[in-house]
This record gives structure tokens, sequence and C-alpha cells, in this order.
């Protein structure tokens, strides 16, 4: 089910982003750097790319293999044989020489019943399939909660930059205002100096948040499995995200949905199958046997004719020197570590719940409190311009005004995306969060 999920997703997005183009272009062509990347198409090359889940694909195929061993055991085993020798046979039976000896022989071999090994690797081999589809939709779950991370990471550090940048244009402005006033004797030189000072923070600040933009685009790139010199510009916005529900209904979501929950389950089943093999080694096997050939001997006579076989075969082990009980006991011993990990999992998914909406409640709350806060800052700017302008505010509370602005908009960029990545971690915590974001607008 969580398979189909994420094919149809990926549909969606492909769908999408095909729209987005104004002109009809490959898709190779829309992969170019000049093209910006947005948070779909971010999804859609990490699923296609990311080297753990292309490793976890080829689960698949080794499932199916498993599959046709596990089918293969119930069906008869053929074989054809075929010689020819010579010989020097100076005397036959009938005083002729003879020097040549033919036979060809067909051979089917089926096994009736197994112990109950053949039953049992059929239904491990459903089993293993399922683990390998549920464990890709494990690692798909969390890649998507990986890149939304990353690459809002990225637009978190283009809004720093930018307010960075703006913090330095209000500084270089005060820095002429005073320079200006000084040359008119309307401010000292102390004012030059605290505002040459004030710009040269900014400006080291804005190299930071340069060199920290880079670091997270790389960061980005890498996790979709694009070279650093391809590296791509994002696009995108960052806003609060509303999530309704509860805490109950996301823990019913998690138990259902959770495919790393899936897969222990699969597990304990595929243990209890191994059990079953591992028992049937003490119990009886029957099988049938037929074979059919030609035979031209060479000696004892001098006849040419077909050959056949019928064989019914009954075999009762008796005693294996605890072959078996050893490997029954480790099978139980399996099966008890998986059946632990199924509860330590449920007990990981209910706390990972709590968590989750105690941070998305949290960040809520901070989001509210920087809003505000960044309103202030802004007026009082707007007040210590004014009062500054007017000979009535000490340059100190203008400068402290202008660096608390810019600490209030990168806080307040802190909680939008801290906010987000809360709703995020909520919806990979509940296991659907490919159907989350193809309900989302971005």
């Amino acid at each position: 089910m969580y398979a189909k999920k994420t094919r149809g997703f990926l549909a969606g997005v492909a769908a999408l982003f095909a729209l987005s183009l104004s002109a009809p272009l490959a898709y190779a062509d829309a992969l170019s750097t000049d093209v910006p990347l947005g948070i779909l198409e971010a999804i859609d090359l990490t699923l296609r790319n990311n080297p753990e889940i292309l490793s976890l694909r080829q689960e698949a195929a080794k499932a199916m293999a498993f599959r046709l061993q596990a089918e293969g055991a119930s069906l008869p085993e053929v074989a054809l044989s075929a010689y020819v020798d010579a010989q020097k046979e100076n005397q036959t039976s009938d005083g002729t020489t003879r020097r040549d000896n033919r036979v060809a022989r067909l051979t089917l071999q089926q096994t009736v019943y197994s112990g109950g090994r053949n039953a049992a690797l059929r239904r491990q081999s459903g089993q293993v399939k399922s683990i390998a589809d549920l464990s890709l939709a494990a690692a798909e779950n969390r890649a998507v909660g990986e890149v939304f991370a990353r690459f809002y990471n990225g637009l978190l550090q283009e809004s720093r930059v930018e307010t960075e940048k703006a913090g330095v244009a209000t500084s270089e402005l005060h820095l002429r205002e005073v320079t200006r006033m000084s040359e008119l004797g309307l401010s000292n030189r102390l004012e030059v100096i605290r505002a040459s000072h004030q710009l040269a923070t900014n400006r080291a600040n804005l190299s930071s948040a340069e060199g920290a933009l880079e670091a997270a685009q790389i960061s980005l790139m890498n996790y979709m499995g694009i070279p650093p010199e391809e590296r791509r510009q994002i696009t995108g916005q960052l806003h609060a995200i509303e999530v309704s529900g509860s805490r109950a209904g996301s823990l019913a979501e998690a138990m259902k949905n959770r495919p790393d929950r899936g897969v222990l389950q699969s597990q304990i089943e595929y243990q209890e199958n191994q059990i079953e093999i591992e028992r049937s080694a003490t119990r009886p096997k029957v099988s049938l046997g037929a074979s059919a050939g030609y035979l031209d001997p060479y000696r004892g006579g001098d006849y040419g004719d077909d050959t056949w076989r019928a064989e019914l075969s009954i075999s009762v082990p008796i005693f294996d020197r605890n072959v078996t009980r050893a490997g029954v006991m480790r099978a139980l011993a399996v099966i008890e570590q998986d059946r632990i990990s199924l509860v330590q999992k449920d007990l990981d998914i209910k706390s990972g719940v709590e968590t989750a909406w105690a941070e998305l409640e949290s960040s809520n709350g901070h989001l509210e409190s920087t809003a505000r806060a960044l309103e202030l800052a802004e007026e009082s700017l707007r007040l210590a311009g004014v009062g500054f302008q007017e000979g009535v505010t000490p340059q100190l509370d203008l400068l402290d005004a202008q660096s608390s602005l810019t600490a209030s908009r990168l806080e307040y960029q802190r909680s939008l995306y801290n906010n987000m990545l809360a709703a995020v971690a909520l919806k990979v915590t509940e296991g659907n969060i490919i159907d989350w974001v193809g309900e989302l607008s971005f």
C-alpha cells in the first residue's frame, strides 16, 4: 500500500513539474542549473537518486530471487543424461565384435512431502517481499523528512543573508549620515567610530551567513545526488504550517502506517516459518522418482532397448547429532529478539508522537512570540531613527535598535523554520509524510 502511494506521489510530482515549465523542454533540460529547484522536485530527485533508496530497491530483486527459489522447491527435478563410449570388446554373446556403448536417460524426481520445509519457504517468500517493500517505504519516509530539513535550511540561510544585507545597508546609511553630521559639527568623532564598528560587525555577519548558505546548498545537493559544481538555486518561502489532529489520532496513524514497524512484524512471521524449516529436518521425507531411456550395452548381451525405472522413497530421520535442535533454539532466540524489538518500536512510536506534538505546540507559541518581538523591534528602530534625527535619542540607542531588529528578524525566520520542521517531524513520525506533501501547496 505504501509503495503504491509513493508511485502515485511521484507521478503527481512529475506532472506538476511538467506543467510548471513554460516551454515543452525535455526533462534533461529541466535539470539545468539555470532552472530553480522547488521542494517537490527536490523530493522527486531524492527518491530517484539517493544511494540508500537505490540500494534498498535492489532488495526487491533479491526478494524475487528468493520467491523463485521457494516455488522451485515444490517443482520436480528433471535431468537429461547421455553418454557414448568406445571400448574394444572382441567377443560378445553372439560372437560379434562390439566397440562402443550408447546410453540416454531422462530422470524425474518429485518431492511429495518435505516435512513442511517447502510450504514454509513459500510463505517466507511473501514475507521477504513484504520486508523489502516496507524497508524501502521506511527509507523514503525518512528521506522526505530529511529533504525538508535540508531544503528549508537552505531557504533559512538565504533569508539570513538577506537580513544581514539589510543590516549592512542600514549601517552604511547611518555611517554616511553621522559622517556628514560630523563634517557639519553636529556629531563627534566617537559617533563615527561607533557607526564604523557597527558596519564592520554587520559585514562580518554577512560573510558568515553567505558561507552558511553555500554549505546548506551543498548539503542539499549531495543528498539529492547532485555534484557541488552543478548545484541549483532553490526557490520557495519559509512559512508557518498549520497541522490539525490530536495526539491520539497521530498515534493511531503511526501504528497503522509506520513501515519500520511493519518490517518487524514481517520479520516475526518470517522467523516463525524459519522455525518450521528447522524442525522439518527431523520429519519424514517422501519422494517419487522415475526415469526412462535407451540402453545399447556392449557387455552382457546385444540388446538395444528402452529402459525405465520408478521408485518411491521414504526416509525417516532418527538422530542428527542435535543439529536440528540447535537450529530450532537459534531460531526461537531470534524470534524473541524480534518481538522485543517490536515492543520497543511501539514504545518509541508513542514517545515520538508525544515529543513531536510537544515540539509543534512549543514552536507555535515561540513563533507567535517572535512575530510580536519583530513588530516591536521595527517600531523601536523607527522611533529611534526619528529621535536621533531630532537630537533627542542617543546614538547608542539607535545602534541597539538596529542590532535588535536584525536579531529579531533572524529569530523570527528561525521560528518559521522550526515550526515547519516540527510539522514535518510529526508527519514522519506518523509515517504518512508523502501523502501529506501531496495535500500541501507550495
